[in-house]
């Protein structure tokens, strides 16, 4: 076995924790954001979602909870241990409609958000979304 030393080696910590991009997965059952679009949001507890149509791009933006159409999203950073699903109905259906997304089992469509820092909002554009693979389920016997 060969000798180094150890001690002349600068190491640098990886936060292998944290999810780099904000991303958005859209898949068969429902739509999922990174823990990197909580943090970048501030963990909001609410958020508006709202969708250009036209554009195809999606956005949520915080909000409080007695705002019109607020959605509940994200728990306290303390108690949110991960991104956040949500399976509603109301939110897929457009989502897929907008992007042409069908329901594929295995598959996802993963969209990279962008912060619009004076609108605080976080921003999906769906025409750059990318269709990939998801991870398989393995069931044990």
């Amino acid at each position: 076995m060969m000798k180094f030393d150890f001690s002349a080696l600068h190491f640098e910590t990886i936060d292998a924790n944290v999810n780099t991009y904000p991303d958005m997965y859209l898949n068969s059952t429902g739509v999922t954001f990174t823990k990197k679009v909580l943090e970048e949001l501030g963990y909001p507890a609410h958020v508006l979602c709202m969708l250009d149509a036209d554009a195809k791009v999606f956005a949520i933006r915080m909000c409080k909870s007695n705002e019109p159409k607020a959605f509940k999203f994200s728990k306290p950073k303390s108690e949110q241990k991960g991104g956040v699903t949500i399976s509603n109905k109301n939110l897929l259906d457009p989502l897929r409609a907008v992007s042409g997304i069908e329901r594929a089992a295995g598959r996802r469509y993963r969209v990279r958000g962008f912060w619009v820092a004076d609108a605080k909002t976080m921003c999906f554009d769906l025409n750059e979304g990318v269709m990939e693979d998801f991870r398989a389920v393995v069931q044990e016997d």
